[in-house]
């Protein structure tokens, strides 16, 4: 009897063999993927136009300009946006959004946006916005307010000295009970009504005139006090103490106040859903963190 194998008992035994289970799947693999490639790069080479597209393209139009495109003015419109998807896909091809902080940050907003509770169509009823009116007093007090007038004094006449003492002058006139003593032309009006001191502060700058109109004595002149201008004498006609604004004048900022927490909460526990999916892993300690 012979010892040789038939053909088909070779090919049968060879189809048994790992190696070649192996070379066959992986055979099959690169040529999946190599199809799969081709495919995208097929799909990412293919800018379809079509008619939904050219509608959003004029309408995007007509509400930037107020005018319908057509003819060839909406061709144009459609061509540039074709140059402009092309230059958009080569700049992906060639990673251009990868490690761009304006892209990152542009893509985080619109997240935020997709993610943002429509707060404001929430009809919120009145128990709901007065109960956060009595717990947030702060956000709902009309600041103290003064109102006053003032001579003024130029340092540009003479120097800052001589503004000073033409100033001592003047007071000392005004305590003698001479009206008419009169300072320069200011820069701004020459008395104000129920002014706040964040208001007064813009005007003259975080000066020693501002503070003197939260301290100073009503219906004396005061002074002189420096400002940001130059020297002035100061008279308190009335000081209003800060009181809690009536809640009907104030409806409108209370409910824009309470939908603007409920939208922040919100976005806090979207927010941290998202982060349970992700670990932190810190390769270095954080400036000014614990070690």
């Amino acid at each position: 009897m012979s010892d040789t194998i038939a053909p088909s008992g070779r090919i049968s035994r060879a189809l048994r063999e790992p190696l070649l289970h192996f070379l066959f799947l992986g055979a099959l693999i690169f040529v999946a993927a190599h199809q799969l490639e081709a495919r995208r790069e097929e799909k990412a080479a293919r800018i379809v136009v079509d008619g939904r597209l050219v509608e959003r393209i004029a309408a995007l139009e007509r509400a930037q300009s107020g005018v319908a495109p057509q003819g060839p003015q909406l061709e144009r419109l459609v061509a540039n946006y074709v140059d402009d998807e092309v230059l958009y896909r080569e700049a992906l091809r060639l990673g251009l959004d990868r490690d761009d902080e304006i892209i990152r940050r542009r893509l985080i907003q619109k997240l935020e946006f997709l993610q943002h509770d429509a707060a404001g169509e929430l009809n919120v009823d009145d128990v709901a916005l007065r109960a956060y009116y009595d717990a947030h007093p702060a956000k709902f007090t009309d600041p103290a307010r003064v109102s006053f007038t003032h001579l003024y004094f130029s340092p540009d006449r003479g120097g800052d000295a001589a503004a000073l003492t033409r100033a001592r002058l003047a007071r000392l006139a005004l305590a003698a009970g001479d009206e008419s003593a009169a300072g320069d032309t200011p820069p701004v009006a020459a008395g104000y009504d129920a002014l706040t001191t964040t208001d007064a502060r813009q005007l003259f700058g975080s000066s020693p005139f501002v503070d003197a109109l939260d301290t100073g004595g009503i219906g004396q002149w005061i002074g002189p006090v420096r400002s940001g201008y130059g020297w002035h004498l100061l008279r308190i006609r009335e000081r209003l103490p800060a009181r809690a604004a009536d809640f009907n004048q104030v409806r409108a900022e209370v409910r824009a106040e309470y939908l603007r927490d409920l939208t922040d909460a919100a976005r806090r526990r979207q927010l941290d859903d998202l982060r349970v999916r992700y670990r932190v892993a810190l390769a270095a300690p954080v400036a000014g963190g614990a070690s």
